[in-house]
């Protein structure tokens, strides 16, 4: 935004050379350029438009930095005596939550002229043109102040000696011709200043051309308001129109700057048109109370790691025009702090602190190293297991796929699940794709998919992946991996999967065949996995809980005293009359009511007929005897008996 060097100086009298000032604003307040003659190009963020958009504004910046004195002027923050409200015009505001504050002044021109030559320059060096008296004392207001302003022709608003001003949404598509001769086609979304008869004005934005000011106006009304910041923003864009006042109404300005512009207003045509006040009317129901915020210089320094005094905290939000007001009895305050109206950035007490340590001066506070508490670096257990995971399958021939984490249906033999909620897909509302609309509640459509392309040019292919899945119960990590071989695929995920939880350390591994065909891996009968044989033999796949993986693992790895008393072992050897899993035969143990039974295992395999099992009794307080031992596998043989056809050897 351009500025005029010579109106902040007529602001700061004592005012330093062009290239000092621009020094210490680039070091303590805004970006700022020397762009030759009497202006300088201040780079403004959207939050500092409100009280710093304006020659008045920098000139308080100024008077801070440089802790110079600001000079007072008429009509700026001091307020001006209007007429009271006669009748001659009214403001009706139909959309107080687009427009907070309105504003208006009327006048009569008792004398014409030109506007003068120092006033012309200003404007031209902040990137303005001179147009006529009247329109360039608004600018020049507006360069002042920040407040945007607007004059209609009294004369040429609808009505005889009582007129209105409505503040209302426009019609749809509702025109206006503009100042310049454009058309506008308006939306019932754009605000706009009217009269009982037609749109005079797009609100924050643009005049129009039927209440304009001419060579023949006698009274003119000034508007000087406030504008929801989002909806002229909205309106900037729909209509592609950008104009000075919009870039500042776009950037939330303060409502107390409606009552500086218009006072500065008056003066100046005071002063240079010869005016006199009719009237005046004004609409604001809800008037700013402003922040109180309270003000620890303790907290101050631990933030910015300074040594301020509290009279030199005092000191700076004093210069900066915030009221510093006593303490609240019980609170840990120094003292509370009032911003100015129209400081919209300043909202917490760290707002507070930037603006004290910023004046205070950045270059001034000395470099300290961090005092912080250094906690060890932990791993997370997923990540370590992931790690395993990979090792373990890598040195087993196995290579890790990534799959999309969105398909369009889940693989239809998975049916291992330890909740109903677990086969609940998530559907995407913004699907990629129509084959990609559900999140994956499974890994093993990918594994398959990975497998079938791998097996057009590979007689044997070895694929896992390691990921999360996503069901209405939450999301899970997942292993899973896959095998298609001309040999048995089966057998060779199923030492896979075994290889695997060893691994870990769990050694409590069972395969159960299900009536679906597949096979449920078990570990302490919880179900932590599923091995899906696939058609002929050639492709089978498996995924496991790696979350269980590892619950199970910490749980393999408990110590306990070694035994003080010795153990008897029987050795079991067993006939059946079909084939039958050893998993089952050793549930079926499990299942056996005893009472000192602390191992079991397979001694011999010799078919699936032909199993010798080692049983171990043992008790923790004495030797077990004999005959106690002789009835645990009495008790033991009677479960294996009531399940399973068999003869003992």
């Amino acid at each position: 935004m351009k500025f005029s060097y010579s109106l902040i100086k007529e602001f700061v009298p004592e005012l330093p050379s062009k290239k000092r000032l621009i020094e210490e604003l680039n070091l303590k307040s805004f970006e700022a350029e020397d762009i030759g003659g009497d202006a300088l190009d201040i780079s403004l963020p959207a939050n500092r438009y409100s009280d710093a958009a304006s020659h008045w504004g920098i000139a308080k910046e100024v008077s801070a930095i440089f802790g110079l004195r600001i000079k007072t002027v008429k009509g700026v923050e001091k307020a001006v005596n209007l007429p009271e409200k006669k009748g001659f015009i009214s403001v009706k505001v139909e959309r107080a939550d687009l427009c907070p504050r309105y504003k208006a002044a009327l006048l009569f021109l008792e004398e014409k002229s030109s506007s003068p030559v120092w006033m012309k320059n200003r404007l031209i060096a902040c990137g303005l043109r001179p147009i006529n008296l009247i329109v360039d004392i608004m600018n020049y207001a507006m360069l002042e102040t920040g407040q945007p302003l607007h004059a209609f022709d009294y004369d040429k608003l609808a009505g005889e000696k009582k007129k209105a001003i409505i503040v209302r949404a426009a019609g749809r598509g509702e025109k206006m011709e503009t100042l310049d001769g454009k058309i506008l086609v308006l939306t019932n979304e754009d605000l706009v200043i009217a009269d009982h008869l037609s749109v005079l004005a797009v609100a924050g934005i643009k005049g129009g051309k039927r209440a304009e000011i001419d060579g023949f106006t006698k009274k003119i009304v000034i508007e000087s308001a406030d504008f929801n910041s989002t909806a002229i923003y909205k309106t900037t864009r729909r209509l592609n129109l950008i104009t000075d006042a919009s870039l500042r109404f776009s950037r939330n300005l303060s409502p107390e700057l409606a009552e500086y512009g218009l006072n500065r207003a008056v003066i100046l045509l005071e002063e240079l048109a010869g005016v006199k006040f009719i009237d005046s009317a004004e609409s604001y129901p809800k008037p700013e109370s402003g922040e109180i915020i309270g003000f620890s210089t303790g907290k101050l320094n631990s933030l910015l790691g300074t040594e301020i005094s509290k009279n030199e905290s005092v000191s700076i939000l004093k210069k900066l025009g915030m009221g510093i007001l006593p303490p609240r009895p019980g609170k840990k305050f120094d003292f509370l702090v009032r911003p100015p109206a129209v400081r919209m950035d300043i909202g917490t007490f760290e707002d507070l602190a930037e603006e004290v340590g910023r004046i205070y001066g950045y270059d001034r506070i000395k470099e300290k190293a961090p005092v912080i508490a250094i906690k060890p670096g932990e791993l997370d257990d997923s990540v370590s297991a992931k790690k395993k995971c990979r090792d373990i399958l890598v040195n087993l021939g196995f290579s890790e796929i990534y799959s999309y984490s969105f398909f369009s249906k889940p693989f239809s033999k998975w049916i291992w699940s330890s909740s109903p909620k677990e086969k609940e897909l998530l559907e995407i509302q913004n699907p990629i794709a129509e084959d990609k609309k559900y999140l994956r509640g499974e890994l093993l459509s990918g594994i398959i998919k990975a497998l079938d392309h791998n097996s057009r040019n590979l007689a044997e292919a070895r694929v896992f992946e390691i990921g999360r899945i996503f069901n209405a119960d939450g999301e899970k990590i997942r292993i899973a991996m896959g095998i298609n071989s001309r040999n048995s695929s089966v057998a060779a995920v199923k030492g896979a999967v075994d290889k695997l939880l060893r691994g870990f350390g769990i050694t409590d591994i069972f395969f159960r065949p299900n009536e679906a065909g597949s096979v449920l891996v078990e570990s302490d009968h919880n179900v932590i996995g599923q091995i899906v044989p696939g058609g002929n033999d050639r492709r089978s796949v498996a995924e496991l809980d790696l979350e269980e993986i590892v619950k199970f693992s910490s749980e393999e790895f408990e110590y306990k005293p070694l035994p003080r008393y010795p153990s008897i072992v029987r050795d079991l050897s067993l006939e059946f009359d079909n084939d039958v899993q050893v998993g089952d035969v050793l549930e079926a143990v499990n299942r056996a009511k005893t009472r000192y039974l602390w191992d079991v295992d397979i001694a011999d395999y010799y078919d699936a007929r032909h199993i010798t099992l080692r049983l171990v009794f043992q008790a923790d307080d004495r030797t077990l005897k004999d005959s106690e031992a002789d009835a645990e596998l009495s008790a033991v043989l009677n479960e294996l008996k009531n399940i399973f056809a068999l003869n003992v050897r």
